[in-house]
């Protein structure tokens, strides 16, 4: 499912907040430039993609 994917962030529901904001700083750090890629789907590509797979 995700083999096209550029950047996958995977959140644990037992994490604390503190946790997950430092996974998500630290992420930021390493993926600075995909974010701003234009071949990273936006919000409407992820959900018709992640659909075709559900």
């Amino acid at each position: 499912m995700f083999h096209d994917m550029k950047s996958v962030m995977i959140f644990d529901t037992n994490d604390t907040d503190e946790q997950t904001n430092a996974e998500w700083a630290r992420w930021w750090q390493d993926n600075k430039s995909a974010v701003g890629d234009k071949a990273v789907p936006g919000v409407q590509e992820t959900q018709k993609y992640l659909r075709r797979y559900a």
